[in-house]
């Protein structure tokens, strides 16, 4: 597993022990569980997830709605579904009941950013970091892959009438 904690100086990433946390410890672990379970990737650890979690206590200490929100709906996870006893499915279903509600659409924006932002994940993904100050995306990626010649082998074998 990846983690962030053994991740060399000077990879892009914060350290997490200088981050306030305003959350309690038991809305902290859900949140990073319901991260976990809106997009899961086994391979990384929980300190890839944690690190949202911190970002995001760190984005409530200035934003006091948000974080009331949170609070709130985290409770409510707590509480009237029972989160704690819930299966990983029986999480997801959850979630998904909840999925149009701006507690879930702030918490899902926030993820994408600070997860997928994150230096340590896209070594995971495999994706090498912006291209621009290496002359852009056509210079260096472009004809990695033979992405072209599959779209022609695709067009030229859609275009065979069947026998």
């Amino acid at each position: 597993m990846l983690s962030p904690e053994i991740a060399p100086p000077g990879d892009g990433l914060r350290s997490h022990q200088s981050t306030p946390v305003i959350f309690d410890p038991e809305t902290a672990q859900v949140l990073l569980q319901v991260f976990r379970v809106m997009y899961p990737h086994d391979a990384l650890d929980d300190s890839c997830y944690r690190h949202v979690v911190h970002e995001l206590a760190s984005k409530t200490l200035i934003d006091r709605p948000l974080a009331d929100l949170i609070e709130m709906e985290v409770s409510v996870l707590i509480d009237q579904y029972h989160w704690v006893e819930l299966s990983e499915g029986e999480r997801l279903e959850a979630l998904k009941q909840i999925e149009n509600s701006p507690f879930f659409r702030a918490i899902r924006s926030e993820f994408i950013i600070h997860f997928y932002g994150n230096p340590l994940v896209w070594k995971f993904l495999g994706y090498e970091g912006p291209s621009n100050d290496l002359g852009g995306y056509c210079k260096r990626g472009f004809d990695d892959i033979d992405w072209r010649r599959l779209i022609l082998f695709n067009s030229y074998a859609k275009s065979i009438p069947p026998e």
